[in-house]
């Protein structure tokens, strides 16, 4: 009721004369939605569309924070930003929502949004605390693997498999080191020596494409030694754009990530049920990402032969934004069936390009910026790899080990996407209309998935999920963040500025906020 009185003023701005023109046509995703939920979620996106406003909001809120207003200024956050994005701050608090999605035919991917402050990085003097919030972190990651698995577990046998969580390793670790290993690990890899055929494929641009051999640094077993010779790796290397004052591992770096591992190995152990979507995050963090999202699948998604197998485990995150995509997916392929497991696939645009590139042209580095130059190459990128996935997934079930076929996630809010999906699976022959909808084929089933973001796009899930045979597995997914207030903090300004750059226009913030205007001028109307 509060809410509703302090954005009231900024509503008025929503209610032109409309006494002539068609009729408002209600809108079924908002139906069951609070005139104050509206109101929240208008002003939420009203602020998105603002750049100006976006651009500054960090920094505004560092500043506040440090004065009396810091008060005020969270009970406004937590009120409109916080309800409209983060679904609550445990795990327990999402469960009942994840319940409710299911019996609209909606699957979720949780999402513990406790998110890396780059501004915070370098500092030193808090080594130790910083330490300790990244072991709390760990301890609620397990739980909330723990509970995600009763939850699955509560659904009947042949509804399993749907539910994930995302891992955000640099939540986990100190992000300096993460940065240093990559650059030792795009340094090491021209200089390893096998006979295996990974190593003759096509190159693949920066940030490069794992290998199992990456374990040397990332997962480094005792009996390998100490590792010391990788800490003279420090020259420059100009086709993936390190440069010589780009630091290595330093001593210490290589324990840490063994400890790292140990923990992430003891996460997957713990899911069993529960898929885990490693996400990815910047490109200079993302080399040891990519390795340990290799090793974890080599590990993780081989089958079973006691007949529980539903499936890979661990998905791996592939930026379409990136020039390397189309050849890192064909790599990643490859190397799934040279190793015998079977790949996962969380297919997504990406959220990072403004950073990316100003980082790349502020340190004088090599080459072009590892984004492609335009908009449309990114959107090309991606719906080209739909079409290599899924002529990929029919193929390996028509194959001798059909059970090795990958499963893919497709995180879009690009409704012409979806629709190619869809015309892609009866192409593939993966799907079928049947009375208007489309029907997975019986080995297809849990394989497909498309998921959006919780507080967003929410009439394209209600789409996906009506436009699909609800056969138990819910083909439309919720990307669901949760977390306590102060740690989601980078999280919703990442959320608010990806409104205002990637997802402006016909898919954006604008959009929503013109789809919340007319649902209010539609039940302001039929008040009058």
């Amino acid at each position: 009721m509060y809410l509703t009185f302090a954005l009231l003023p900024a509503g008025v701005f929503l209610f032109p004369a409309i006494s002539a023109g068609p009729p408002l046509v209600e809108d079924s995703s908002l139906a069951d939605v609070s005139f104050a939920s509206l109101l929240r979620q208008w002003f939420v996106w009203a602020s998105c569309s603002a750049p100006g406003a976006v651009d500054y909001s960090p920094a505004l809120l560092k500043f506040i924070s440090a004065t009396p207003l810091r008060a005020s200024a969270e009970w406004i956050i937590r009120r409109t930003f916080f309800e409209q994005f983060v679904l609550g701050e445990t795990v327990e608090e999402c469960i009942p929502a994840l319940e409710d999605l299911r019996r609209s035919g909606i699957g979720a991917i949780l999402n513990y949004s406790a998110e890396v402050d780059e501004s915070q990085l370098h500092e030193t003097g808090l080594d130790q605390d910083k330490k300790k919030q990244r072991e709390e972190k760990m301890i609620q990651v397990l739980h909330a693997l723990e509970k995600a698995g009763e939850y699955e577990k509560s659904l009947p046998v042949e509804e399993r498999g749907v539910t994930g969580f995302a891992l955000k390793i640099t939540g986990l670790v100190d992000c300096n080191v993460l940065q240093r290993a990559s650059y030792t690990l795009l340094r090491l890899r021209p200089l390893t020596k096998s006979s295996s055929p990974m190593n003759s494929s096509r190159l693949v641009p920066y940030p490069g494409t794992p290998e199992t051999s990456d374990e040397r640094i990332v997962a480094r077993s005792q009996d390998l030694g100490p590792g010391t010779e990788l800490l003279s790796l420090q020259d420059k290397l100009d086709e993936m754009g390190v440069l010589d004052s780009d630091e290595g591992l330093r001593e210490g770096d290589i324990e840490e990530l063994r400890e790292l591992w140990s923990s992430v190995i003891k996460g997957a152990l713990t899911t069993k049920s529960v898929c885990l979507f490693v996400d990815a995050e910047h490109t200079w963090y993302q080399p040891v990402l990519d390795a340990y999202t290799l090793l974890l699948s080599q590990e993780f998604n081989r089958p079973s032969k006691d007949g529980s197998w539903t499936g890979p485990l661990i998905f791996g995150t592939f930026q379409s934004y990136l020039c390397r995509q189309p050849a890192h997916l064909c790599h990643a392929i490859e190397h799934a069936e040279a190793n015998g497991y079977a790949l996962g696939v969380k297919l997504v645009r990406g959220a990072y390009f403004e950073q990316e590139r100003k980082k790349w042209l502020d340190e004088g580095r090599n080459g072009a910026d590892p984004i492609w130059p335009h908009k449309a190459d990114t959107d090309n990128a991606y719906n080209e790899s739909i079409s290599t996935l899924m002529a990929t997934l029919a193929f390996q079930l028509k194959s001798a080990h059909p059970e090795r076929a990958l499963s893919v996630i497709f995180g879009t809010h690009n409704a012409n996407s979806c629709n190619l999906l869809c015309d892609t699976l009866v192409q593939n022959g993966l799907a079928e209309e049947k009375e208007g909808k489309l029907k997975l084929r019986e080995d297809v089933r849990g394989r497909v998935k498309v998921a959006q973001l919780y507080g967003m796009k929410d009439n394209l899930t209600f789409k996906i999920a009506n436009r699909f045979v609800n056969d138990g597995k819910p083909v439309a997914l919720k990307y669901v963040a949760y977390g306590r207030l102060a740690e989601v903090m980078p999280f919703l300004g990442r959320r608010a500025i990806e409104n205002k750059s990637l997802m402006s226009g016909k898919d954006g913030a604008a959009a929503e906020r013109i789809r919340v205007g007319v649902e209010i001028r539609r039940r302001i109307f039929g008040w009058v």
